[in-house]
């Protein structure tokens, strides 16, 4: 059980990040809310009011960045996108659980149909979610913007690695010792013989996808020549790829190895093909799987020759994600709803992407993973306006992590908010790109 601390510190947050607002910019102070609030602020615990979803580490930040862009940095934050394809994608996020709820009345394995009342949590639990994807792309414009957003992302992983080496060397105690409980299976943070770090996110594998981002971005940092306090980028690289791999997670190694090879020895137009490859498998994968045309056996068999305790694993949740998705076909259009109406009896539902499919049908999952694509998908079309290679890089780069982040909801669920924000950004810094008239025309006086 929660001590009261944890409750206190929930409580307490909007009033730090308030102050934060009031000392730094917008962009700084919103980065910190909600990236401080997710990797400081307790896992698992919220309080609960009536009518609405508890309110968590990852609520509570997100509306205390939007009230205090909006009442304290005097920023003009539209509460959703004003135009495009985004607009429309995050509205139709906010009316599909009424549509869910039409379609699920009768009660499953005794859990009780969908009322109008699950129809409102839902749709506000919705919105809070999408709040740091909408302020990430309203702020994050120039390219001082996104470099910024770079530099304060591996900040946050140089300050966050030490409580992970801690947790490395004295197991995952830090949740248990300040909040008074521990949030997941101690058990499954036991790898070769050491432990997976947990701090305060819940699990070893958001550690390690958290450490595989900071890595991409360390890299990204490195390309452009750009230091942090004067510590030469290559030095800061080097540590997090160690850092990584001190997790112990071999899919957040894989994808943080990748991101480093990619970004770092990578021409920008492999990148960018790279980039699409994989955002176009991710949109694709409910199709794939459910015509038996994705190669899950073959991926299985690959990870044996590795590890075979990794490969039953990732055997175990290829198992469950099949039953899942055989109980998704059933209401495949509009979902089944919360409440864990989408899950079976002894079912294990890890990946964001069938979680999302069997809540919210194949219309929600093409809205959810629909703005993350249209995020990477704009990135790289945006860069043939810009003619610096940082630029071209940095916003290139930054669409290859978001594509990585994606593949990580396939067998993992870490789409949290501070990758929302993230995900955001690069679709705010891309559409202002492609507004940009290019340098060319704007020193010809056109």
């Amino acid at each position: 059980m929660p001590n009261l601390f944890a409750y206190m510190a929930l409580i307490t947050w909007p009033i730090i990040s308030l102050g934060l607002f009031k000392r730094f910019q917008a962009v700084t102070a919103v980065f910190w809310t909600i990236v401080g609030g997710y990797l400081l602020l307790p896992a698992k615990v919220g309080i609960d009011f009536p009518l609405i979803p508890p309110l968590d580490k990852e609520s509570i930040p997100a509306i205390t960045a939007l009230i205090g862009c909006i009442y304290v940095a005097k920023k003009k934050i539209s509460f959703i996108p004003g135009s495009g394809i985004e607009r429309w994608l995050v509205i139709s996020l906010l009316i599909l659980p009424f549509i869910t709820i039409i379609n699920n009345p009768e009660s499953v394995n005794g859990i009780p149909g969908l009322t109008y009342h699950d129809a409102l949590s839902a749709v506000i639990n919705q919105y809070l979610g999408l709040i740091p994807f909408i302020l990430g792309m309203q702020l994050i414009k120039s390219y001082e913007d996104q470099l910024e957003l770079f530099k304060l992302v591996v900040i946050a992983g140089l300050l966050y690695s030490l409580p992970i080496l801690f947790e490395v060397r004295m197991s995952p105690q830090l949740h248990s010792w300040i909040y008074g409980f521990f949030p997941h299976s101690f058990l499954q943070q036991i790898r070769f013989g050491g432990f997976r770090p947990v701090v305060f996110l819940g699990h070893g594998l958001l550690v390690a996808m958290f450490v595989a981002v900071i890595l991409g971005a360390a890299a990204l940092l490195w390309k452009n020549n750009t230091k942090i306090r004067d510590i030469p980028p290559y030095i800061i690289v080097v540590y997090f790829f160690i850092l990584l791999f001190l997790c112990k997670t071999l899919s957040g190694f894989l994808l943080g190895a990748f991101l480093l090879l990619a970004i770092g020895w990578m021409p920008v137009y492999i990148i960018k093909r790279l980039a699409l490859l994989i955002l176009f498998t991710v949109i694709s994968y409910p199709i794939l799987s459910i015509f038996e045309l994705f190669p899950h056996q073959e991926l299985i068999e690959i990870t044996e020759s590795f590890d075979t305790q990794r490969a039953d694993s990732l055997d175990f949740r290829f198992y469950h994600e099949s039953k899942l998705l055989e109980h998704a076909q059933e209401k495949l259009l509009f979902g089944w709803g919360g409440w864990g109406r989408n899950r079976l009896s002894k079912s294990v539902s890890d990946g964001y992407w069938i979680i999302t499919l069997g809540q919210y049908g194949i219309i929600g999952f093409g809205a959810f993973f629909g703005l993350a694509i249209l995020s990477g998908w704009r990135g790289v079309q945006s860069t043939r306006f810009l003619n610096t290679a940082n630029e071209q890089r940095l916003l290139v780069g930054h669409a290859l992590m978001v594509s990585v982040i994606l593949v990580d909801q396939l067998p993992n669920a870490s789409l949290h908010s501070w990758l929302w924000f993230f995900i955001g950004a690069l679709l705010g810094r891309a559409n202002h790109v492609s507004k940009e008239p290019p340098a060319y025309f704007s020193q010809a006086g056109v």
